[in-house]
């Protein structure tokens, strides 16, 4: 019994993962919008980014994190640190977005072209960096999602090094768990921790598709009011029609 409870267990845990890179390798039912105001709603915490963390290349991802706790350490080795930080990228499952947040001053390049084309080999999701890149016209060339403080020529190479992988870190102002589901766009990075994930993606997607219909009806009505209200007895006859099908 104890043998069919923990395989219960393990199947319950690689579908929530599946369904998080499911929903990362699809079109997005949904924006960081959406996510930022459900789990807001559900939790009471603000649970997106700052707005210094913002978009630099591609266009949009999601997915599962994984993350990078990158300190400040003048005798990092470039040669043995790059090769970590490799590591990591080629370790990790595909539709993953890697989230470093980089310790002290942010004014330095944690990845570049070479990391962004390994990373899009891998089907890596994406990038979301509390620090800079550097390559902006490759990043750009290869439409890789990256979202970062902004561009420097500086390497972190030989200042920094990875001292922790798959750790709670701080990040644009929140903290990040290995696992946590990351929504970002132009709009911004929003996270979902990972024990509430299926009921804030539930609400982000209600929210989507209420504002979908709500906003043709402001436009044809010019009225807010008048919209909300059109928009409120047209979900009360869709909840009365299901009723009389049960």
């Amino acid at each position: 019994m104890k043998l069919i409870a923990s395989l219960f267990l393990l199947i319950s845990i690689f579908a929530s993962s599946a369904e998080r890179n499911r929903l990362s390798a699809q079109r997005i039912e949904f924006t960081s919008s959406d996510v930022a105001d459900a789990a807001e709603r559900l939790t009471g915490h603000r649970a997106s980014m700052t707005n210094e963390i913002h978009l630099l290349a591609g266009t949009r991802l999601a997915g599962p994190a994984i993350t990078l706790r990158v300190v400040r350490d003048e005798r990092a080795s470039l040669t043995a640190e790059g090769l970590a930080a490799i590591k990591v990228l080629e370790d990790a499952a595909a539709g993953s977005v890697v989230v470093v947040a980089l310790d002290d001053d942010k004014s330095f390049a944690v990845f570049g072209s070479t990391f962004a084309t390994l990373a899009k080999s891998r089907k890596l999701a994406g990038f979301v960096v509390d620090g800079s890149m550097r390559g902006l016209p490759e990043l750009r060339r290869l439409a890789f999602p990256t979202f970062a403080r902004g561009s420097v020529p500086s390497s972190a190479g030989g200042h920094y090094r990875l001292a922790g992988v798959n750790v709670p870190v701080m990040c644009g102002g929140i903290e990040v768990s290995p696992g946590d589901f990351v929504v970002a766009d132009a709009d911004g990075v929003a996270v979902v921790t990972k024990e509430r994930y299926q009921e804030v993606v539930t609400k982000a997607k209600s929210l989507r598709r209420e504002k979908q219909e709500l906003l043709p009806l402001i436009a044809k009505y010019r009225s807010y009011t008048k919209a909300l209200r059109e928009h409120t007895k047209a979900v009360q006859r869709r909840s009365a029609a299901k009723r009389q099908r049960s």
